[in-house]
This record gives C-alpha cells, sequence and structure tokens, in this order.
C-alpha cells in the first residue's frame, strides 16, 4: 500500500507488478489517495481527499489499474489537479536462449533472441543474421548492425549500418557507453547494464504524446491552436472536423513531415522533431493521393519497394519473405499478381498502400483519408483492418471525413475552425459531449464555427519554447543501389504501360510518314549528276525541318507528365530515404534511352530508299550522321521535358507546356526563321537543342553551299561542312541536356521536399 499526498501540477506515479512500495513526486497535502495492492493487481482508492476523486468527470471511491493503461485523476474537483497513475509491465533480466518481450519489439516483428557470449568474447555484436550475440528480427535493423568492444570502458560501433545507430537520440560511428545509456537500432530499444546491451527491464507502454501543438502562418492564420494528444500503443484514433480545420496539418506536425511551430511530438520520451532521423523509420504515412505505379501488379510493386527500403544487406529471398508476410497480413494473397490499376478496386489499392509501409514494420503508421471515394462497406472494410492493425501493438492515426465506422475506434480527436480541438475521447461519448442527436448536426454545429470548450488535457501553448522548424535530414542510402533498382522499376512499368509502348512504336511510324510527303526524290542530297549542277537545298531543307521538330516532339511528349504524376510516389519514398538524383536519373536512362532509340528508327525510316548527303557527310558515315543528331535532340528534349515536369502543379497544365516547347524550337531551330548573326536571338537560340541539332544535320548535307557549288560561302558558321564543327554541334547538345538534368534536379528535390 502506498499513500499520495499531492497539489499543483500533474504527477506522474508509476507502479510495478512485483513491488509492493509506491514511488511518487509530492508536495502539498490534498488529502489521502491510497494505492491498494490485493491479488497481484494495483487499485487506487479514496481515502478521503477533500472534495473526491473524479476519472473522466465521475466520482469514484475505488478504480482498478490495469498494467500498461494509464489512468489520469482529477483530485477535489472534476477539473482539479490531475494525477497519472501508471502500472508498469515487469520485464524480467534476459537470460541465455530467452526472448525479448513483445512490449519492446515493434509491431509485426518476431522476437529478438539473446545469445550467451563465451567467457573470452570481447565483442558483443548486434543485428539481424543468425550469428550475432543479441539478434533481432527486425527487418529495419542490418545484418551486422552494430558491435560493443567490450574493453574499459566499453565501445559502441555502428557497423556500416543501413539505418544508422543512436546513443541518447544521437547518431554515432563510435561511442563511449555508460550505465543507462539508451541505444536504438532500428525500431529496438536496447540499455547498456553494465555489461551488455539488453532490453530494458521494465518498459512503459508506448506513447505517442503531442503536447500543445501550434501552427501559424507567416500571414498570421492559425491552423493548430494548442492541441495535446496521448495516443497509446494498440489504439486507433481518428481525427475528423470540417474542412479547413487543420486535420492534415495536425497529422502532418505528428509525423514531423511539417513540425509544428510550436510544442512537440515524443514517442516513447524521444522527441521527434529533434530526433527525427532517428525516428523516421519508426513512422509509416499512407497519403490521400495513390503512392502507387498503376502499371504494375501487387507483387512487383511490393517487391521494388522493398528494395529501396529494407537494409542493402537484405537478400532477395528475405525481401520476398517479407513481401509475403504483408500480403497475408493485409488479405492481398488473390489479388498479388493483379495489375494495381486496372484490376484492383479503390479499397483493395488502399490496402497496397498500407502494405507498403508495413514493410519496415512500423510501430506508428498514419493515414490521411484511406476510406475517400469508398462505398459504406468498402469504408468499414478498410477501418476493420486498421483496427486489427493497431490491435498489432500499433498506434494507427486516421484523418477522416467519415463517421461510419468510428464505433471501430478507441478515441476520436475533433478538431474545429482554428485547429481547436474541441474534443478527445471515446467514440460513444462524442454526440452528448456535443448535445447533438447525429453526425449530420455535429458536422453542421462544427461549420457554423460555435466555440466549444476543450477537453480535459489540452494545454495553452503560450508559455512553450518554440521548436526549430528544420529537422535533421534523413541519411540518404547507396545511391547506385537505389539507381539500379528504380532503372528496374521503370522500365517494368513502361513495359507494362501500354499507352507508352504505342506511343514508342507509333510516332516514329507516323512522324517519318509525314516526312515522305515532301516532294522531290533528291533526298539528302545537292548534287544532280545527271544534269551536274547543285539543287537549291529547298526538298532536304524541308526534310531536315520535319525530322528537327517531330524529335523535338516525340522527346517531350515522352516525359512532359512522367514527374508530376508520380509527385506522390517522390514525396512518399523521399521521407524513407529515396535520393532525388538517382530518381531523375533512372527517368533520364530509361525514357531518354527510349527516345534515342526513337530517334534512330526515326531517321532510318525518314531516309531509306532515299539518296544520302552528298560524300556520305563530314565524316563518311552517310545517314548516321543525320541520326545521330536527329536522336541526341530527342533524348535532349525528353530531359528538358522532365525538367518541366517536375515545375507543373499539375498534369492538366502539361499539354500546353509541351506545344511552347515543341514551337520555341521550331522557331530558334534556324530552319524557318534566320537567327545567325542576330543579336540577342542568336545567342538565346544556343539554349536551344534543335538548334545546333539542325546545324549538325545541315553540315552534314553541306546546306550551306551555294547554288554555284563555291564551298567557301557559309551562310551559318554552325553549318559548316566540318568535322570538328559537327563535333561541337553534337556535343551542345549533349552539354544542354546536362544542364536541363541539373535544373531538373532542382525542381525534383524541391518538390520531393514540399508537402503540398
Amino acid at each position: 500500500m502506498g499513500t499520495l499526498q499531492r497539489a499543483g501540477a500533474e504527477t506522474r506515479l508509476r507502479v510495478t507488478n512485483d513491488e509492493t512500495s509506491v514511488d511518487y513526486d509530492d508536495a502539498a497535502a490534498v488529502g489521502a489517495l491510497r494505492m491498494v495492492r490485493a491479488d497481484g493487481a494495483w487499485s487506487v482508492v479514496d481515502g478521503g481527499v477533500e472534495g473526491g476523486v473524479f476519472h473522466e468527470g465521475c466520482r469514484i471511491g475505488r478504480l482498478a489499474l490495469r498494467p500498461g493503461r494509464p489512468v489520469r485523476l482529477a483530485a477535489g474537483a472534476p477539473d482539479g489537479p490531475t494525477l497519472l497513475f501508471e502500472v508498469l509491465p515487469v520485464v524480467p533480466e534476459p537470460t541465455p536462449g530467452d526472448t525479448v518481450p513483445a512490449a519492446v519489439q515493434p509491431a509485426a516483428v518476431r522476437p529478438a533472441t539473446v545469445r550467451p557470449a563465451s567467457a573470452s568474447a570481447a565483442v558483443q555484436t548486434i543485428g539481424r543474421g543468425a550469428g550475432n550475440t543479441l539478434v533481432l528480427d527486425d527487418p529495419l535493423v542490418s545484418r551486422h548492425h552494430a558491435a560493443v568492444d567490450l574493453t574499459t570502458p566499453p565501445v559502441l560501433r555502428d557497423l556500416d549500418s543501413f539505418n544508422g545507430t543512436f546513443v541518447n537520440g544521437e547518431r554515432v560511428t563510435a561511442a563511449e557507453l555508460a550505465k543507462g545509456d539508451q541505444v536504438v537500432v532500428g525500431a529496438q530499444t536496447l540499455e547498456w547494464d553494465g555489461r551488455r546491451l539488453a532490453p530494458p527491464r521494465r518498459t512503459a507502454r508506448r506513447m505517442l504524446v503531442a503536447d500543445g501543438l501550434s501552427t501559424v502562418t507567416p500571414d498570421l492564420v492559425r491552423l493548430l491552436d494548442g492541441v495535446s494528444l496521448e495516443l497509446e500503443a494498440g489504439s486507433l484514433t481518428a481525427i475528423i472536423g470540417p474542412s479547413g480545420a487543420g486535420k492534415t496539418t495536425l497529422l502532418n506536425a505528428l509525423t514531423g513531415l511539417v513540425p509544428a511551430g510550436r510544442g512537440r511530438v515524443l514517442w516513447n520520451g524521444h522527441d521527434l522533431y529533434r530526433h527525427y532521423e532517428e525516428l523516421r523509420f519508426q513512422i509509416g504515412v499512407v497519403p490521400q493521393e495513390e503512392i502507387l505505379h498503376p502499371q504494375l501488379t501487387v507483387r512487383d510493386a511490393l517487391r521494388y519497394a522493398a528494395r529501396l527500403r529494407l537494409p542493402p544487406d537484405t537478400t532477395r529471398a528475405e525481401q520476398q519473405r517479407r513481401v509475403d508476410q504483408v500480403v497475408a497480413q493485409l488479405g492481398l494473397d488473390a489479388q498479388r499478381d493483379l495489375r494495381i490499376g486496372r484490376q484492383l478496386s479503390g479499397g483493395q489499392r488502399k490496402r497496397v498502400s498500407i502494405a507498403t509501409e508495413l514493410l519496415t514494420a512500423p510501430p506508428l503508421l498514419f493515414l490521411d483519408e484511406p476510406t475517400s471515394g469508398l462505398d459504406p462497406g468498402l469504408d468499414r472494410s478498410v477501418t476493420e483492418q486498421l483496427r486489427g492493425l493497431a490491435d498489432d501493438d500499433r498506434v494507427v492515426v486516421v484523418v477522416t471525413h467519415s463517421v461510419l465506422a468510428l464505433d471501430l475506434c478507441d478515441q476520436v480527436v475533433v478538431l474545429g475552425k482554428g485547429g481547436r480541438a474541441l474534443y478527445v475521447g471515446p467514440p460513444e461519448e462524442l454526440l452528448a459531449h456535443f448535445e447533438v442527436r447525429d453526425y449530420p448536426a455535429l458536422f453542421q454545429q462544427l461549420d457554423s464555427a460555435r466555440p466549444r470548450p476543450r477537453s480535459a488535457g489540452t494545454t495553452d501553448t503560450g508559455s512553450l519554447p518554440a521548436v526549430p522548424r528544420s529537422v535533421v535530414p534523413p541519411q540518404r542510402p547507396s545511391r547506385w543501389r537505389q539507381l539500379g533498382t528504380l532503372v528496374a522499376r521503370d522500365v517494368a512499368v513502361a513495359r507494362a504501360d501500354r499507352a507508352l509502348m504505342a506511343m514508342l512504336v507509333l510516332l516514329p511510324l507516323a512522324l517519318a510518314g509525314l516526312s515522305r510527303v515532301v516532294q522531290g526524290d533528291a533526298g539528302f542530297s545537292l548534287h544532280l549528276t545527271r544534269e551536274g549542277r547543285f539543287l537549291d537545298g529547298s526538298e532536304v531543307t524541308q526534310r531536315l525541318t520535319i525530322l528537327v521538330v517531330a524529335a523535338a516532339l516525340m522527346g517531350a511528349a515522352m516525359t512532359i507528365r512522367e514527374l508530376v504524376k508520380e509527385r506522390g510516389i517522390l514525396r512518399r519514398e523521399y521521407a524513407v530515404g529515396l535520393s532525388p538524383g538517382p530518381y531523375l536519373m533512372s527517368k533520364v536512362i530509361v525514357l531518354g534511352g527510349a527516345c534515342f532509340l526513337q530517334g534512330l528508327l526515326l531517321t532510318w525510316l525518314a531516309t531509306t530508299g532515299l539518296p544520302g548527303p552528298d560524300r556520305d557527310g563530314v565524316h563518311g558515315w552517310g545517314w548516321w550522321e543525320i541520326a545521330l543528331p536527329v536522336a541526341a535532340l530527342a533524348t535532349a528534349m525528353a530531359v528538358v521535358g522532365l525538367a518541366a515536369s517536375a515545375c507543373l502543379r499539375s498534369a492538366d497544365h502539361a499539354m500546353p507546356v509541351l506545344v511552347a516547347l515543341v514551337m520555341v524550337q521550331l522557331v530558334l531551330s534556324g530552319a524557318i526563321v534566320g537567327v545567325a548573326g542576330r543579336p540577342l536571338l542568336e545567342q538565346v537560340a544556343w539554349l536551344a537543342p534543335s538548334r545546333w541539332a539542325y546545324a549538325a544535320s545541315a553540315a552534314s548535307v553541306h546546306l550551306g553551299r551555294t547554288r554555284r557549288g563555291v564551298e567557301d560561302a557559309v551562310r551559318d558558321p554552325l553549318q559548316a561542312f566540318d568535322a570538328g564543327q559537327w563535333n561541337t554541334d553534337l556535343l551542345a547538345i549533349v552539354a544542354i541536356a546536362a544542364l536541363a538534368a541539373g535544373l531538373g534536379l532542382v525542381a525534383v528535390r524541391r518538390s520531393a521536399r514540399s508537402v503540398r
């Protein structure tokens, strides 16, 4: 039995099941509040507290406490000083062969095993592999993650792990350990007990705490107003409210994507904003927009996601096992070989999005409008799935407009206009709190912006210290490994995209056919051997102009929508470690390479059966001297299209931008409008890849010759019949493509880092 005497601020009182004593902080007396242990369980008893003891507004005389379920009581009055009581489960000290209790394990991960170290062992190893001293079956842990040199003092070394090793919240490569130091590897928390790393003997139930979150925009619009929450592991929480109430803003603040201007978020006692790099892998986020490639099957989408998210030392067999686990967990076995976009329902696609996040077994899962657009039956089905995920010892938070399945939630958070928490509590008491009969009346009341008092637990943030707006950027894994995975994924997406494959084949055929409507049979030759005279070059000019415009159109059309339509995928993958560089480069390699082949095919179709350049061109390569600049132009315009796509706000803007890009290339190419020797216009034209592609092709056919055949009269120096000039023209196209790629990388990074 223990007695608590306390007044003023909230006291947090924690007891354990194997003790008959009570640890507490005390101040002035408020009366006798007794802690009684009987039949192996604790109860709190009102022993004469003046004014009584209240739980959720009801006066109590005796209240049983359950391990891992904190209880907040008010002393003296329903709104009096609060006291938080918590019974902690006891974790016995592990012995050789013991398993770590589920309370310290991330959800859906099998327990860790502690192997005995030999008496002569000088190193304790930690990792996913079976040969380690401490084996952690966690997908975020590397096979050989870290090691402790059992010297004096002991030194912890990170073994170049994928997700890093953290000591007391700081990422380290090597650090001396002191007794009580907290070490985090993957989603596992270990403690140095003076002899070895092991799970903490006593661990409170995991808790996500939001403390006074407030956000105000630069133009003084309040988005969040002092929101405070306590979310236990194993709970499902719904956030509802009218449009513009700050639901998504709160979700972004809870996940660390956009930290609140004031306040803090704690996960297991760690500040999320300050330790974001350490904790980001424990957070799963399913945004409202689709984060899947609709062309892929469920199996392929999850397989590529596993390659990007799991440690690089994870074998293909281990990746496949993890994919199979989440497929079975989400009930997608029958759909694993179906195309996501064409063969799955809306609810099934949402489950695939959730499965993607579950690959790393995050103990925190956040979803933004997961049932948006679903019928009532699918709405409840998805919520039931989330209920099951929460019961697997996760914190699951759902932002929703739907109220059809609120009864499955443990608590509901109602936000009003201005981001103020008007209610935090169980769903069965929600309507009574607002004194309404049904949910339509509730939302009508919320839309009218009638002020309501805050529920217990919310706080005023006026005295809270400001939180830095920036968080530690995540460390990116191997860029070469990412590039290989992304290239393979883009190839799979392209092969499965019927519209894209049709464009790849039909565009060169159609555009080459247009070049065949040019009158004449001289082809790309300026010399008529029978008559012994030179032509005026009009036929060659028309053919080259069509080729240049066709190449510019093909390249830009292939990529103008590519990045804007994948923006949601990019942002989510960037948050879990994807580097923008490999992402953009994979698009350049796959789509740019396809456009290069299109350019070669286009030129071959347009020139076959026609005379080639006189004397086979400046290098003697014949039609290749026309094909290479045309193919390089198509590739350069593909890169320009990617850069433009990264800057677009929506895919609806793609077609006007495509038309503008092609028209600019036509005008600045020098084919129909002379640009040589015209100040400013000539310099601007240097930035157009079509200018150099047309010049290289014109140089090969020696288009600058006069009708008399005098070869020293060149109208445009970039078209000089010279091998060096042809090489310069081709290199200029490559340089412009590189410049466009650099600008595209800046735009991709900005797009990845922005939340909306």
